[in-house]
């Protein structure tokens, strides 16, 4: 009865495309994660149905008016209090046991599964790939103002698509299809989540833990990958894509020239990359407005007055300043400012370059 049961909402979940409960399913967990939903989805409906029909003819037959004494009086019936005790027991074991096979297929991750570091810092993600070294941003920013343009009007949806394809070239977390991924979960500063509905996976990002899911993607396309635990202000941006490569030559084509820069632009422009990559973009304003850290306008040559170990101090900011904030960021506190800044690891061209983008905003 239970393989029946298994079965037939297992089939009822493997339908590909997204239902009027559920997104489109791209994994290996998603049958077995929809067929559960469908499975808890169903019993409730059927009690609800039965229990509110039942009051209702109750309601109705029983009624007297007011004043009659019952005729009758049943206080105990051993079938009936058999019955609805132990329905709901077998009914509760089966939805305990679907749940556990499908909690240890998803926290055993198999052995040769490719592995990528995902790191959530508020509010961006990057996405590192050990095997080659490279490491890419989730690009957070630059979908939010796709999005925003798009419904504003500004860009149409072809032109929407255009852009994001541009930016998914070197941004947003790859992988195979067909392919075992571990993704090993990190956090530099508060509590993250990240979640895959698509691929029906989520894993908290706690701070100083290396948390893990897996999975196989199994369609080629672009799905999206959101920050589904409240993280602060910019938390409903934490938002990226997943790129599924429709073989491994495709993937390793995209790791070659992932994480590289085109160094003929000029430093600041590159700047600007790294400034969005990096997720810089989140913290740290262009136009003179504050946010959780002190805007770049203005702030190369300026007088930065920061509390350090408890003292009181100023500075210069000069290439060493903007140096040592970005490789130390909790050793000098500007002033105004709360220390949140985690440590973000960029290479020294990255620094130069950084730093001469700050130069150029005069």
């Amino acid at each position: 009865m239970m393989h029946f049961l298994t079965s037939s909402f297992q089939s009822l979940a493997t339908q590909t495309g997204p239902s009027f409960w559920l997104p489109e399913s791209v994994s290996n967990f998603a049958p077995t994660v929809d067929g559960d939903f469908y499975f808890v989805y169903w019993v409730s409906i059927f009690f609800l149905v039965l229990i509110t029909a039942l009051l209702i003819i109750f309601m109705w037959k029983f009624s007297a008016p007011e004043g009659q004494k019952a005729t009758s009086q049943n206080d105990h019936n051993l079938i009936l209090e058999i019955a609805w005790t132990g329905i709901p027991v077998i009914l509760s074991l089966m939805m305990f046991w679907y749940g556990y096979k499908g909690y240890v297929a998803m926290a055993t991750p198999p052995s040769n599964a490719m592995v990528i570091t995902a790191e959530a810092a508020k509010w961006s993600w990057n996405f590192s790939y050990p095997a080659s070294g490279t490491v890419v941003s989730g690009a957070s920013e630059d979908f939010n103002e796709i999005r925003n343009a798009l419904r504003t009007g500004d860009l149409t949806a072809e032109q929407a698509a255009e852009r994001e394809a541009k930016v998914l070239e070197k941004a947003g977390l790859h992988v195979p299809v067909n392919t075992p991924v571990q993704v090993n979960v990190l956090a530099a500063d508060v509590l993250h989540s990240l979640f895959i509905p698509a691929f029906r996976v989520k894993k908290d990002c706690v701070p100083g833990r290396i948390g893990q899911l897996w999975f196989e993607a199994t369609e080629p396309g672009v799905y999206s990958l959101y920050c589904s635990e409240y993280c602060g202000q910019g938390h409903s941006a934490m938002h990226s894509k997943v790129v599924v490569h429709p073989s491994q030559e495709d993937f390793d084509k995209w790791l070659a020239v992932a994480a590289s820069y085109d160094e003929a632009l000029p430093f600041p422009e590159l700047g600007e990359i790294v400034w969005k990559r990096k997720g810089c973009v989140s913290c740290h304003s262009l136009d003179g407005a504050n946010k959780t850290g002190p805007t770049w306008k203005g702030l190369f040559g300026s007088e930065r007055k920061y509390t350090e170990n408890g003292t009181l101090g100023s500075a210069i900011a000069d290439e060493s300043y903007i140096e040592e904030s970005i490789r130390y960021p909790m050793k000098k506190i500007s002033d105004g400012y709360t220390g949140q800044m985690p440590v973000v690891k960029l290479t020294d061209k990255e620094i130069l370059w950084v730093t001469e983008f700050i130069k150029s905003l005069r």
